[in-house]
């Protein structure tokens, strides 16, 4: 039978993806979202009048499927050079109890960069030829690159590249932009990653990044604050029926197609009886966790108008990061976040906004008593975790996923980014059209 009415479970930016593409393709599509909001993790959320991205920050000019879905919504002229704005993404690293400034998103300076031996820098020469090779592969599937993905990313460097180079470059940047641990990345996956995202442009959009989730949603009928409970594919497999509960009442829909765009380790709670294939992927999937605490400072040095600081593992601080900039009325707005490994999810937000502020004032003790407010900000989803293995399950999982009348799409199915989530949708939508 082909698909008509479609049923899209998760208004994150890959299920908002899917439900436009299948609706441009003149299908009937109805999005369901948990939360209040859409957008997933691409939200801009306003305190104090300022607009912050606790999640996604930026987007990459290398994200050729979220370009070019800028381009089809006529909003390019909402796009802001982030790189510009944040000084070519400029920030210090704590080493020593000093902290050394480099722009991370080019390693080339690291050549120049006094944060590293001369050795660790001259290691750069050895990367580059790995980068080269994984610039060839796709990003969009990175199941596809052949080989053995048994390293983690910490090992590849201190076997292939340098130690020192990981542990003030690579780990701190895993760790502040993803709430990775050395663990949790495998070297296959980091490879991918940086041969196609260094150096790149990045961009947000007029009014923070949550402008463009909310642009998308515009075009379709998206019901929020339904949590689905329940999806049950019809007997005879042309169909699925939906469960959801919203304001304490429940509802239902039925549907010919459904696309899953929930986290990964949510799906099989969704099944009474899930399919083997999606019992042996899902369970592999995780996620990582952080905490993070804003502040608002009110501090007149103009030395301190701008600041960012990466804490790596090996230094005895609690952080991993903390950065600040002045707003136009004179504050600043300052974020900061516990290491991944330290970060305890069932720490209350009073004892994490303790603990953070007391390494915040012992990092600039100019901020000391000048902390007005605060607000804690938590993802219980941040990015996939991507460990040696995954990509393997990840093959077999996409070699024969058993999908239809049930889709799947996120951004455990490429990458932990927003361009990656957003691609995936892109490719379910593009199947189920296939397979009409």
């Amino acid at each position: 039978m082909a698909a008509r009415e479609v049923i899209v479970i998760g208004a994150g930016i890959a299920g908002l993806t899917a439900a436009y593409r299948l609706k441009q393709a003149g299908l009937a599509v109805r999005v369901l979202e948990a939360q209040p909001h859409v957008g997933g993790r691409v939200i801009t959320i306003h305190w104090h009048g300022y607009s912050i991205d606790p999640g996604a920050e930026f987007v990459s000019g290398a994200e050729s499927y979220l370009l070019e879905m800028v381009r089809e919504l006529d909003i390019d002229d909402k796009l802001i050079n982030y790189s510009k704005e944040q000084v070519g993404f400029e920030v210090g690293v704590m080493r020593g109890g000093r902290v050394y400034r480099i722009n991370f998103m080019a390693p080339l300076q690291f050549l120049t960069w006094q944060g590293v031996s001369l050795p660790a820098r001259l290691s750069l020469l050895k990367l580059l030829p790995y980068l080269v090779r994984y610039r060839r592969y796709d990003p969009y599937h990175p199941e596809a690159m052949p080989g053995d993905d048994a390293q983690t990313m910490e090992q590849f460097f201190y076997q292939k590249v340098s130690g020192e180079l990981f542990e003030y470059w690579v780990e701190p940047t895993m760790d502040v932009f993803c709430g990775y641990t050395a663990d949790d990345l495998s070297a296959r996956m980091m490879l991918l990653l940086f041969a196609h995202y260094l150096g790149t442009k990045l961009y947000t959009f007029v009014g923070g990044l949550g402008f463009f989730p909310e642009a998308l949603a515009g075009h379709l009928e998206v019901l929020t604050g339904a949590r689905v409970t329940h999806i049950a594919v019809a007997p005879d497999g042309r169909g699925v029926r939906v469960r959801y509960e919203q304001d304490g009442r429940t509802g239902s829909l039925d549907g010919d197609v459904a696309v899953v765009a929930v986290p990964g380790d949510a799906v099989l709670e969704l099944f009474d009886e899930p399919r083997p294939a999606w019992k042996a992927f899902f369970p592999r999937v995780r996620y990582t966790r952080v905490g993070i605490v804003y502040h608002l400072i009110e501090c007149n040095d103009p030395e301190l108008d701008r600041g960012g600081i990466m804490f790596p593992r090996k230094e005895p601080w609690k952080l991993a990061a903390l950065g600040w900039n002045r707003k136009p009325d004179g504050r600043l707005l300052a974020m900061s976040d516990l290491k991944s490994h330290l970060y305890d999810p069932q720490m209350d937000d009073q004892e994490l906004r303790r603990v953070i502020t007391d390494e915040v004032v012992r990092a600039v003790p100019a901020f000391a008593g000048r902390i007005v407010d605060q607000m804690v900000f938590r993802w219980q989803h941040k990015v996939p975790a991507m460990p040696p293995g995954y990509l393997g399950a990840l093959r077999a999982f996409k070699g024969n996923p058993q999908e239809g009348p049930v889709y799947f799409c996120g951004d455990y199915l490429i990458a932990g980014s927003a361009g990656a989530a957003l691609a995936s949708g892109w490719q379910a939508a593009e199947r189920i059209l296939r397979e009409r």
